[in-house]
């Protein structure tokens, strides 16, 4: 069996990237991106619509991965009960104190990872998966941030060290954005290629 601390590593690695899915779906979504994206929407719509939905279907099921419970499977619930015994008072209270904000919004996130991403129910249109879920950018921007908290409180009950999350994926983003509105304004194609969606 996998020692602790690996587990804890491979779940730092998990929730990790299911937040850098969550920040690129934004990006592509979210309002404040419209500007700066607006060359990207209207000439790669194709890739556009494409990576908006890659980084939502991970980000579903990495975060529905993340809160599983179950005798094995390595989620978060699982290794707090490991971590149980190796925890100071104060950490598990903090523990104990994020996971029961994290756990609402974990379980939407599940039904919608199961009703549809996962096992696409029968019985329920996605849109009213998505009515019945009530969850938005900002309670899974939310849901992220506790997790990362709830990782970090784990990982320093096994004396492993703090992780946190680089936005070099952001600054990634937004240079993409740049040479795509440059090569738009050069009325060349971006990367060499043709447009798609043009």
């Amino acid at each position: 069996m996998i020692d602790l601390e690996e587990r804890i590593e491979m779940m730092t690695r998990n929730v990790i990237m299911a937040a850098i899915h969550h920040d690129l779906w934004s990006l592509h979504i979210h309002k404040s991106a419209w500007d700066i994206t607006e060359v990207y929407r209207e000439t790669m719509m194709d890739l556009w619509a494409a990576n908006s939905l890659a980084h939502r279907y991970s980000f579903y099921v990495r975060t529905a991965a993340a809160y599983a419970q179950g005798p094995k499977v390595n989620g978060i619930p699982r290794l707090m009960r490991e971590c149980s015994e190796k925890l100071t008072r104060e950490g598990a209270a903090r523990l104990t104190a994020l996971f029961n904000e994290a756990k609402p919004l974990a379980d939407k996130i599940e039904r919608l990872r199961n009703t549809v991403y996962a096992h696409q129910s029968a019985r329920m249109r996605v849109e009213d998966a998505y009515t019945d879920a009530k969850i938005n950018l900002d309670m899974a921007q939310r849901l992220m941030v506790i997790s990362i908290d709830i990782i970090n409180e784990l990982r320093a009950a096994v004396g492993l060290g703090a992780t946190e999350i680089s936005r070099l994926h952001i600054d990634q983003f937004e240079r993409t954005m740049t040479a795509i509105g440059q090569s738009h304004q050069d009325c060349s194609p971006p990367f060499g290629g043709a447009f798609l969606g043009a």
